[in-house]
């Protein structure tokens, strides 16, 4: 008879203990964010990814945007956590609910390059069998104003890639996939009778992608200045010469 009432009690003060947590979590604050941290921030950043509302979006912006500021303002080695929350204005808990640590932050903010080049270089609106020099030449103005416009961004990745294995690998993906696209589109030239069909198309594609690259880097991240139309054309012109490359309906040289 005694044990069952030790149960007993003890099953209600179980219980109060359970309701006194679960009401402690309720009245908790919610962070910056608009976030209550229940859990670890693994746990919020899982939430988050799984289900981002507008505030979170908001919040994860500024602080992306806060930390290229502060990239610029400190280089990545000697800028911090708090650098950036406090350019951000937010907590500190805010900054790990959206982010496991800088580096982590870092890779996002570095990924805007790639999805610049595919908005912009690869996915522009084309008429569909237009002129392939004009699309060429349109590609290759967007190209070098990415470039100028993340200048910023190219020079903080040449950085981090130093010293960190999986950005220097990423780099590289990033320009193997650039090659890929050259190499198909030159076989699609090749395909209309656009483009010479002797050309070597992996190694015309490669030496092409690193011809452009370098000389937008050194345009707009080496401060080598030039006028941009004159370097798109004369890119232009030399990609096309390279290729073989005949405007529609003309026949490949």
């Amino acid at each position: 008879m005694a044990s069952g009432k030790i149960v007993a009690t003890r099953k209600i003060v179980a219980t109060r203990k359970t309701a006194a947590t679960r009401k402690t979590a309720v009245a908790r604050e919610t962070t910056r964010g608009g976030w209550i941290p229940t859990g670890t921030s693994a746990d919020r950043r899982a939430s988050v990814v799984a289900t981002p509302g507008a505030k979170a979006t908001r919040t994860r912006e500024r602080l992306l945007d806060a930390a290229r500021v502060v990239f610029a303002r400190y280089g990545y080695l000697d800028a911090t956590v708090e650098h950036i929350i406090t350019e951000a204005g937010v907590s500190r808990g805010s900054f790990y609910t959206y982010f496991e640590s800088k580096t982590e932050l870092f890779r996002h903010l570095a990924s805007t390059i790639d999805r610049n080049v595919e908005r912009n270089v690869v996915g522009f609106d084309r008429p569909r069998g237009g002129d392939p020099i004009v699309n060429l030449a349109t590609s290759t103005r967007n190209y070098l104003a990415v470039v100028r416009e993340n200048a910023d961004l190219y020079r903080l990745v040449d950085q981090v890639a130093a010293s960190d294995d999986e950005v220097r690998k990423a780099r590289l993906v990033s320009h193997q996939k650039h090659v890929s696209r050259v190499a198909a589109s030159i076989r699609r030239w090749q395909s209309r009778g656009w483009a010479d069909p002797a050309v070597d198309v992996e190694t015309t594609a490669a030496v092409l992608v690193s011809m452009l690259s370098s000389t937008a880097r050194w345009m707009y991240v080496d401060g080598d200045a030039m006028d941009d139309e004159r370097a798109a054309m004369t890119l232009t012109a030399l990609w096309s010469a390279a290729c073989g490359l005949a405007r529609s309906g003309e026949e490949a040289r």
